[in-house]
């Protein structure tokens, strides 16, 4: 393997260097696992800031634009969130930030019983759907305090003193400080968000792909 998957598994997240894995997003991807083709989603999605703030977007750009995005997992609104994501540098900037928390020890006291009955639901219909969902599903948590919303008190409860958790949590903090550098995080296991974009960093360029395992 290219890099230490012991890492990638205890810390939520590893860093590499992709230009001595592949030419590009897509290559590099293929050279470490399977890459997830979602569909409706791009294999490799460009990622740049965006100051054009809608409050009914669909995306954290939308929402936020140069502002920070707070803590997720991608595609949380999903039944099945794809479990890896991979970022790759294409223009650097050293001001803008990717941080990253473990999930497990925001959920280490909550009564089991609790977890599985707090549901969620999507904001939205999904495939015309309002899939129930919890917060931890057994084998991988999900957070996103816009696009998934409790149901119920306990719910609401839960969804509370995680929030305070995840306001109190030293995050690992990652720059993609040069062209090619790679993070890959782990979606099931830990939670990310992107520090504020000044206008320096306007030109921030990444890629990003989604990946459902390791085989290289």
């Amino acid at each position: 393997m290219y890099f230490d998957l012991n890492k990638l598994k205890n810390d939520g997240f590893v860093e590499f260097n992709g230009n001595l894995i592949g030419d590009d997003s897509l290559d590099i991807a293929n050279n470490l696992g399977k890459v997830e083709n979602i569909p409706g989603v791009d294999l490799v999605q460009t990622l740049v800031p965006s100051n054009n703030i809608n409050n009914e977007a669909s995306s954290y750009s939308g929402i936020y634009g140069f502002e920070e995005f707070p803590f997720h997992s991608d595609m949380a609104h999903w039944y099945r969130p794809p479990r890896f994501l991979m970022l790759r540098c294409l223009t650097a900037s050293q001001f803008v930030s990717t941080k990253i928390i473990k999930a497990a020890p925001l959920f280490e006291n909550e009564d089991p019983n609790d977890l599985r009955r707090a549901l969620f639901r999507p904001r939205r219909r999904l495939d015309g759907h309002l899939s129930p969902l919890r917060l931890f599903e057994g084998d991988f948590y999900r957070w996103d305090y816009l696009f998934i919303e409790p149901i119920g008190k306990l719910a609401k409860s839960l969804q509370a003193r995680i929030e305070q958790r995840i306001a109190i949590a030293t995050p690992n903090i990652h720059i993609l400080a040069h062209a090619g550098d790679c993070l890959i995080i782990d979606n099931w296991q830990a939670f990310h968000a992107r520090s504020t974009i000044p206008a320096a960093a306007s030109n921030r360029k990444l890629e990003r792909v989604y990946l459902s395992e390791f085989t290289g």
